[in-house]
């Protein structure tokens, strides 16, 4: 019995390393991974496992609208959109993506189902705006701008009331500061997830999401809203 837990553990230890190096490496090495990564055409900056875990989740809750903050090229803009149609979302359902400055990339993108927004993500006026423009019923939140700890804390105190009972709010980029890659980046998306939970209880970690993939890069950052 002892001998198979030592062996268990130094497997796990193993398997921590060996992941804990891949992620690193493959995040080091954006130039040529993940930063360079297209989705028809458009870069989309996504490790792609975590596009897939997105398009099980829309499947599985089938939102009413998808919420973005950070739209950058308008990869994830246009992959929504098409996730969208392809669950065989109601013709009303939209992406909203929010940026405080979008690119011609992403205003020249070409979709019925996509509304983009110029303005700060964390800006009461935005927020109104974007209300004015999802239909009725529940949706989803990715929230991928700036990556300081307040200013994430602060949209997720925001946009937390868009996502319905079930459905998630997508917190980008927690493996920043260390967790494990881009050690100075300083306190970011992951912190202030923990800030999140500390002081409300209704979202939790959906750990089971990403686990089996072995890493993401927004590991601890997929929140399901349970009330």
């Amino acid at each position: 019995m002892l001998a198979t837990t030592l062996r268990r553990r130094t497997e796990e230890k193993i398997r921590s390393w060996v992941v804990d190096r891949f992620h690193r490496y493959y995040y080091d090495n954006k130039e040529t991974t993940w930063l360079v990564n297209n989705f028809l055409g458009h870069q989309i900056c996504q490790l792609p496992s975590d596009l897939w875990l997105y398009q099980e989740l829309i499947y599985r809750v089938r939102p009413q609208y998808i919420v973005q903050t950070g739209v950058y090229f308008g990869g994830s803009a246009l992959f929504f959109a098409h996730m969208l149609d392809l669950v065989g979302a109601d013709p009303s359902a939209v992406y909203v993506g929010i940026d405080v400055e979008l690119k011609a990339e992403a205003r020249a993108l070409q979709h019925p189902r996509i509304r983009l927004i110029e303005g700060s993500s964390t800006d009461p006026s935005t927020l109104e705006r974007v209300k004015a423009l999802v239909p009725s019923g529940g949706g989803f939140v990715s929230l991928d701008s700036d990556h300081s700890r307040a200013h994430v804390l602060r949209e997720m105190q925001i946009y937390r009331e868009l996502v319905a009972l079930n459905s998630y709010m997508v917190v980008e980029d927690t493996n920043v500061n260390g967790h494990p890659v881009f050690p100075s980046h300083g306190e970011g998306p992951l912190e202030a997830v923990r800030d999140y939970l500390s002081q409300r209880d209704d979202f939790v970690q959906d750990d089971a999401v990403w686990e089996r993939q072995l890493l993401s890069f927004h590991q601890y950052g997929w929140l399901r809203r349970v009330k």
